[in-house]
């Protein structure tokens, strides 16, 4: 839920119901930003788990300590030949690890003459690689496709990944397929966005993604559940 900081967007109007549907059908956290916090503190549900987006400023650190948030994440979109800006998270872990603050990195391989993400198992590898050794504790990532070139990412990386929903899928189906398939491949989880947030049911659709993931659920199970 942290699109915000790119402007307004459909399906975020009221952050607060939003949070209040997805943490009823299952989601394990949420993910927001600073401002969203701030105005909710004391109204998001308290077993909420919560993750701060975050620039790659680690000032931030100490905020999302204080504030009780449950990690952090910074989101690298881009070449991975970009040493520069890939290169901001190695400050960013080392004061995570000093505020015992999980860090989540977001790091989405791009051609950037394009502006297209890449799926190819190659540079997804790269990508969660780069994260972990930069001292991540997890990884946020785009899916490669299929279960059998994600497996590939998994087991190439040491830490937890987690898979991204990017743009808007057409189908109930196609979210579900794509839940299912990375984690038969060994992955951690999702952080969705537009895929709840602007679906018809957000509690619907965060029920059927989580029994997919904590229930070991097939895709028609979870289809059965909407």
């Amino acid at each position: 839920m942290d699109h915000g900081i790119v402007g307004a967007l459909r399906g975020l109007e009221s952050p607060l119901k939003v949070i209040e549907k997805v943490v009823t059908g299952g989601a394990d956290a949420v993910l927001i930003t600073l401002g969203t916090l701030r105005q909710l503190y004391r109204k998001i549900p308290r077993d909420t788990g919560l993750v701060l987006s975050i620039p790659p400023d680690p000032g931030y650190i100490e905020t999302a300590a204080k504030a009780g948030v449950h990690a952090v994440k910074n989101t690298f979109f881009g070449s991975l030949q970009d040493r520069e800006r890939l290169g901001l998270l190695g400050p960013l872990a080392i004061e995570c690890e000093k505020w015992g603050m999980p860090l989540l990195a977001e790091i989405v391989p791009m051609d950037t003459e394009k502006q297209k993400h890449i799926y190819e198992a190659q540079e997804v590898k790269n990508a969660a690689t780069i994260g972990a050794e930069f001292g991540a504790d997890f990884i946020k990532t785009s899916y490669t496709g299929t279960a059998e070139s994600f497996r590939e990412v998994v087991e190439v990386c040491p830490i937890p990944v987690t898979i991204m929903g990017g743009a808007k899928m057409d189908t109930d189906r196609e979210i579900l397929e794509t839940v299912k398939g990375s984690i038969d491949a060994g992955g951690s989880g999702v952080s969705f966005g537009r895929n709840i947030f602007q679906h018809r049911d957000p509690m619907a659709i965060t029920r059927a993604i989580a029994k997919i993931i904590h229930e070991e659920a097939d895709t028609e199970e979870a289809l059965s559940s909407l």
